[in-house]
């Protein structure tokens, strides 16, 4: 009788600490930091393409930004891609509340918006004439839930006002 819970013990055990180990690493559901590199390291690279981002914005103006992630690094499951972006002044907006979410002062994927490699969002450009920087942190995910073979790229949009 013993035996039969020392055995149920350590199978539960087992099970909860797999499921924390599984999980634990994992930042599917968000990412409010620029420090995906330090486990997301594989072959290739990605590359950030930011569009809607003037070349200088009229103070106060709210643009839409599509930020997409371009890599040769395939997604073999659920998870494609994720991303952090801060603005150094202005205001990051969310416009789609399923894949993405304000977070730690970053902006950034959801669940949800794991799935894809392309997100939209909005920037209201500051009132006082200041310039903004953008810095944006990505991932392509190779979709095995794990950092292995995932690549990571980072840019920086230096936005100035109109005079």
């Amino acid at each position: 009788m013993m035996t039969k819970k020392i055995i149920l013990f350590l199978v539960i055990s087992l099970g909860i600490i797999s499921l924390v180990v599984s999980t634990g690493n994992s930042h599917n559901n968000s990412a409010p930091n620029f420090e995906c590199i330090g486990c997301h390291q594989g072959e290739g690279s990605a590359e950030i393409k930011i569009d809607g981002l003037p070349e200088k914005y009229i103070p106060g103006k709210t643009y839409k930004i599509t930020l997409t992630i371009v890599s040769d690094n395939q997604s073999l499951g659920d998870v494609a891609g994720g991303f952090a972006i801060e603005a150094s002044a202005g205001d990051l907006m969310v416009t789609d509340r399923k894949n993405t979410q304000l977070s730690e002062g970053f902006l950034t994927h959801t669940k949800e918006g794991s799935a894809f490699r392309k997100w939209t969002f909005g920037w209201k450009a500051p009132v006082q004439k200041t310039e903004a920087n953008l810095t944006v942190m990505a991932v392509a995910a190779n979709g095995d839930y794990s950092p292995a073979g995932d690549v990571t790229g980072a840019g920086g949009f230096l936005i100035m006002p109109e005079k």
